[in-house]
């Protein structure tokens, strides 16, 4: 008998990567690393579909860029047709698309903005200003500041020139993240950007974007920095080991 027989029905989960591929790489990572296993059979089964053609989210939220939810859509097809039971996308912006995505998916959907806010809400009671490290597309679509709000905690964000300079740059310059680079310049903005938060006002700053936890480590900043996938790929493990089934919304 396989060591797998005579274990309990667990839930699966689907991982829509590929934006970027890093990132992907490193939610995998941090998934592996959250559970308490001790033998190969004691991880949940996970199944990644690295969708390198899904275009740039930001872009189509503020600009005229290609639309990215056919392909992010094909992503959670692909996860649906595998048996996952739950369903993540490792990308932030892309939750701006969750509730178009989750029509005609079997497999939930967990909505990683709102198990930020939640998290913050339950384990640091005394946060009421949050300085929000995201994309200029999920900014201006405004998810975080309203599940932030949900939980009566204020959400800061940059003018249009410090988000610039903070956050889009390091993404997306050459020398960013996208193009491979986790340490000096971006590194540095990153910790820039959580020390100007600090003088705003804010009592913690959200990572909210999946190139995040790639650049800055738990406790290197002067500010508690939450990272949004870590929030994100816990709740996706508690609920694969949860002992009740997966009830899908899709049509």
């Amino acid at each position: 008998m396989s060591s797998a027989e005579g274990m309990p029905p667990r839930n699966k989960l689907g991982v829509v990567g590929g934006m970027g591929s890093v990132a992907a790489a490193s939610v995998f990572r941090i998934l592996v690393d959250m559970q308490d296993a001790v033998s190969d059979q004691d991880y949940i089964e996970v199944f990644l579909h690295n969708n390198s053609r899904v275009p740039d989210r930001t872009e189509s939220i503020v600009g005229d860029g290609e639309s990215p939810l056919p392909e992010i859509k094909r992503s959670v097809e692909v996860c649906n047709a595998f048996g996952a039971d739950y369903v993540i996308l490792a990308c932030m912006t892309s939750h701006f698309f969750i509730e178009e995505l989750q029509h005609g998916s079997r497999a939930q959907i967990i909505d990683g903005i709102f198990e930020t806010a939640s998290f913050v809400a339950r384990t640091m009671p005394q946060t009421r200003r949050v300085g929000l490290l995201a994309s200029t597309g999920l900014l201006q679509c405004g998810l975080f500041q309203e599940a932030f709000r949900r939980f009566e905690i204020e959400s800061i964000v940059f003018d249009a020139e410090e988000q610039k300079h903070y956050f889009m740059d390091p993404i997306y310059e050459p020398w960013g993240i996208k193009a491979g680079h986790t340490t000096g310049k971006p590194k540095d903005r990153f910790l820039s950007a959580v020390g100007r938060y600090g003088d705003l006002g804010a009592d913690a700053v959200i990572g909210g974007c999946s190139e995040i936890p790639l650049v800055l480590a738990e406790g290197e900043a002067e500010l508690p920095v939450i990272n949004s996938i870590d929030c994100l790929c816990r709740a996706a493990i508690d609920r694969c080991l949860a002992t009740t089934p997966a009830v899908g919304t899709g049509a």
